[in-house]
């Protein structure tokens, strides 16, 4: 199965996977209930009989193999137990961000893998909590076998930025060594087909991992823009005795986001966000989006005239991101947390949970050129000096693992006059619903939104409206002007974005939301069909009347 758009090794084996598993609920007892067969990757909502499970469940498989293997999760949801032979090798928790486990020596021959699942709201659980979106259940994103070497490439992260009118990046890049011997080794790294650089025999250290970092110049790349989003293969080659021993491809591209005054610069460049929020959330698939729905999606959001996706509210899948770096879409992209209150960030593993998910959303999506900011805790507490330690710690760990881009977070309205963090983001964000929540006229509220803004930490730098919109159910129409009407939606989005957009002082505007999608059954009382219905399509991507007045507006603002 293709995980990315393109292929990630020519040296490194992949050894192919069955989709077909078998499947058995457990009790909360542990103890095997009901069997079935499941695809991996899908939702397990998909099977009728489990369209509201919430629990536990095990996927088994036997694969025939051996020597050193590394195994990838590219997404469980929410809680996995991997275990290779009845004895457990990996625990990981969230559903949207991947995991591995490298085994060294396994004798040939055929093994059981077994993988535990769980998406209830247990006590374990800091970030999967009821919420306004839908903890689906499954191995909802591809796994992955592949045979290494006793030396192979963990990652390469590579940060492109402009020095003297000429592209450099900076080349960071993790080497494994399985055996207890030291090596030497040299690393080749082809950028398109006119960039070579290298890392020249260096030792590694025995069973554990090497850095490599330099610096290099590369005069005649191309940028990336939204126009023209060159994208360059990427290929790292990691030689040993002249001979290639593993292999790593990844995508880059030559841009550079910066924050000057109240501008969000693309390679020097002043840009407006005219965005969409995304859930991954599809009628037919759940959250286990297959790569041609993704695609459908993208044509639809650029048809749209829109520039910007955020990951709302957690990673996505990598080759959404793939595809959005192919179509020149800006992504703000997120870790997972929403909504969560004091007494919710002050569980024992938010901390843990938080930094862990924001470690794996970076170490695997950093490459990625559409991504301009990273975001955390949608609308969590950041009106107390407790949460405000929370996310200064969490900004913290961000800079550290990549400094290049800008960060944010998407503010609760109803904190105006209260909030405490806005000098901690480079980019200020607010999520506001006039003429939905309440009855303000759009231009006074973002003239009393400006003017707090102006008053903090926050004075001088860029003001996103990340969130912003209305309701409205698919094919309920009338002429009154109701809420909820498909009407109503239009004429309130119409009078949103096109103050929002007509405002010098505003960077943009990411509209709530897309498509409509599930959410949690406790959410029932205020979203109608047990759905966020504030989407520009339906759950099936049929258009509202919104759609076409946003597309109008979007197509109007260059």
């Amino acid at each position: 199965m293709n995980t990315r758009l393109f292929q990630n090794h020519f040296v490194r084996k992949i050894l192919p996977l069955d989709p077909v598993w078998s499947f058995v609920t457990l009790n909360s007892e542990d103890e095997k209930q009901k069997e079935y067969k499941m695809l991996v990757p899908s939702c397990w909502e998909s099977n009728p009989e489990l369209a509201s499970y919430k629990g536990k469940a095990i996927y088994s498989k036997k694969i025939t193999f051996g020597g050193n293997i590394r195994l990838v999760f590219k997404g469980v949801s929410h809680t996995a137990y991997v275990y290779l032979d009845k004895e457990q090798i990996a625990y990981h928790y969230n559903a949207y961000t991947e995991f591995s486990v490298v085994l060294k020596d396994v004798p040939y021959g055929e093994h059981l893998l077994e993988v535990k699942v769980d998406n209830s709201f247990h006590e374990e659980s800091a970030l999967h909590v009821s919420n306004d979106y839908y903890s689906y259940g499954g191995i909802t994103r591809p796994v992955v076998l592949e045979q290494l070497d006793d030396m192979f490439i963990k990652n390469i992260h590579f940060i492109p930025f402009m020095k003297n009118n000429k592209w450099h990046a900076t080349i960071r890049t993790v080497i494994s060594n399985l055996s207890d011997e030291e090596k030497n080794v040299s690393l080749e790294i082809k950028v398109g087909e006119e960039h070579r650089v290298s890392f020249k025999e260096r030792k590694l250290n025995p069973d554990g991992e090497t850095i490599l970092e330099d610096t290099f110049e590369f005069s005649s790349a191309i940028s990336y823009s939204l126009d023209n989003p060159k994208l360059y293969t990427m290929t790292g080659t990691l030689l040993h005795n002249n001979e290639s021993v593993d292999d790593l491809i990844d995508r880059v591209g030559f841009r550079e986001i910066k924050v000057n005054g109240k501008d969000i610069l693309l390679n020097g460049e002043k840009i407006i966000i005219k965005g969409v929020n995304r859930h991954e959330d599809y009628a037919e698939f759940g959250c286990a989006i297959p790569i041609e729905a993704m695609y459908r999606d993208i044509e639809i959001i650029k048809s749209l005239g829109a520039n910007c996706v955020r990951t709302s509210h957690y990673p996505n899948d990598e080759r959404f991101l793939d595809l959005c770096d192919e179509y020149g879409i800006l992504v703000w992209e997120e870790a997972h947390a929403r909504g969560l209150n004091e007494e919710q960030m002050k569980h024992k593993n938010f901390n843990q949970q938080s930094a862990d998910c924001i470690q794996e959303m970076i170490e695997n999506h950093i490459n990625h050129p559409s991504i301009f900011v990273w975001g955390i805790l949608n609308e969590c507490v950041s009106n107390t000096e407790f949460g405000r330690t929370c996310y200064a710690k969490q900004f913290e760990l961000i800079k550290s693992l990549d400094p290049s881009r800008p960060v944010s977070f998407a503010a609760l309205s109803t904190f105006i006059g209260s909030e405490l963090c806005l000098d901690l983001v480079d980019i200020v964000s607010y999520n506001i619903y006039p003429g939905w929540y309440h009855d303000t006229p759009v231009k006074d509220y973002l003239k009393t939104l400006k003017d707090f803004v102006n008053s903090t930490g926050g004075a001088g730098k860029p003001l996103l409206i990340s969130e912003i919109g209305a309701g409205a159910v698919y094919g309920f129409r009338s002429n009154n002007m109701e809420k909820w009407t498909e009407e109503y939606q239009r004429h309130i989005l119409d009078e949103q974005i096109t103050s929002i957009l007509s405002d010098e002082d505003l960077s943009g505007v990411i509209i709530w939301q897309y498509a409509d999608c599930r959410v949690d059954r406790g959410w029932f009382h205020v979203r109608p069909k047990s759905q966020n219905n504030k989407g520009l399509v339906d759950i099936y991507r049929r258009e509202k009347l919104a759609y076409s007045k946003v597309k109008e507006i979007f197509h109007s603002y260059k």
